[in-house]
C-alpha cells in the first residue's frame, strides 16, 4: 500500500494510475474526496496535511511526500508526515533541483529542511529533485488566447524543462522497485531551451505567430501584485530566478537511466496541450 500526498495535483494525477497499473494498492490523500475525480481503483482518503492524522498510515508500506514547498506551512506538513511515518518501509520525497545546487532562495530552503526531516525519520528514503515544470507555461494561456504576446521578466534563464509525466514515472519506479534507498535523483528534460525558443516551439505547434517580449522586473512585479500575489511570494520567486540562472540549463540523465527512454520534449508537451491554448 502506497500513500500518495498531493494526489490531485499535476504529478499526483499522473502518479496514482501509474502505481495502480504496476499492481500497487494506492491510498490517495485529498481534502475533498467528493471532488477529487481520482482513478476509481484507488482508495481515496480524506485528510488535511495541516493536521495530519497518523491513522492514514495504517497498513501503508510506502509514502510519496508532496506538498507545495512554499513557506513554513509546507515544511511543517512534511515534518509532521515524516515524524508519523516511522513504521513504514520507504519515504519518497519530491523536492527541487534548487537544493541540488545549494540555492538559498525561500522555496529551495524549505525543501532542503524537509529533505533533512525525511532522512532523519527512520525508514528508507529517496529524494526526487525535479527542475522547472513544463506545465508552468500554462501561465501563458491568456496571452496566447489574446494578442499572442508572451511577456516574461528580463533575464529569464534557459531551462531544461521537465514534463510532469516523466517526474511521475520516475516516482512510480522508485516507489515500486528496489535499489533506490538513500539515493537522490535530480530530474530534468533532455535539453535546455531559452524562453524565446519555448515561445517559438509553442507557436509552431499551434500554427500561429507568438511574440516574445522581455519586460522589466518592476513591471512583472506590479503585474503579479495586481493578480493578488503576496509580496513575499513574488520576492521568493524572483530570488529563485536569480539563484537558478545558469543552473536550470544543466541536463541530468535520470529519466533515461531509470526509465530506459528519452525524456519527453517541450514540443511533446505543446502538442498534448494544444487544445487548451486554442
Amino acid at each position: 500500500m502506497i500513500l500518495v500526498l498531493g494526489s490531485t495535483g499535476k504529478i499526483g494525477r499522473e502518479l496514482v494510475p501509474m502505481l495502480l497499473d504496476k499492481g500497487a494498492r494506492v491510498r490517495a490523500l485529498t481534502r475533498d474526496p467528493a471532488r477529487a475525480r481520482l482513478d476509481p481503483r484507488a482508495e481515496v482518503a480524506a485528510g488535511d496535511l495541516d493536521a495530519f492524522d497518523p491513522a492514514l498510515l495504517d497498513g501503508v508500506d510506502r509514502v510519496f511526500i508532496l506538498t507545495s514547498g512554499h513557506g513554513s506551512d509546507g515544511l511543517a506538513q512534511e515534518r509532521a508526515v515524516a515524524k508519523a511515518a516511522t513504521g513504514v518501509d520507504r519515504l519518497v520525497k519530491l523536492s527541487t533541483t534548487g537544493v541540488h545546487f545549494g540555492q538559498t532562495d525561500p522555496i529551495s530552503s524549505v525543501h532542503a529542511a524537509a529533505e533533512e526531516a525525511v532522512r532523519e525519520a527512520g525508514p528508507d528514503w529517496t529524494i526526487l529533485r525535479p527542475g522547472t515544470f513544463m506545465d508552468n507555461r500554462f501561465a501563458w494561456l491568456h496571452a496566447v488566447r489574446g494578442d499572442g504576446v508572451i511577456r516574461v521578466p528580463e533575464g529569464d534563464p534557459a531551462s531544461a524543462l521537465v514534463h510532469v509525466r516523466d517526474i511521475a514515472e520516475v516516482a512510480a519506479t522508485v516507489l515500486t522497485t528496489d535499489g533506490h534507498a538513500g539515493k537522490t535523483h535530480p530530474i530534468t528534460g533532455g535539453e535546455a531551451l531559452t524562453t524565446r525558443r519555448q515561445v517559438e516551439i509553442l507557436g509552431d505547434v499551434l500554427g500561429r505567430q507568438l511574440t516574445y517580449v522581455e519586460e522589466p522586473e518592476a513591471d512583472a512585479r506590479a503585474k503579479m501584485l495586481g493578480y493578488g500575489w503576496p509580496a513575499s511570494t513574488i520576492e521568493g520567486l524572483f530570488e529563485l530566478k536569480r539563484q537558478s540562472a545558469g543552473n536550470e540549463e544543466i541536463v541530468f540523465d535520470t529519466v533515461r537511466e531509470l526509465l530506459g527512454r528519452a525524456p519527453l520534449t517541450f514540443a511533446d508537451w505543446a502538442r498534448e496541450n494544444a487544445a487548451t491554448f486554442a
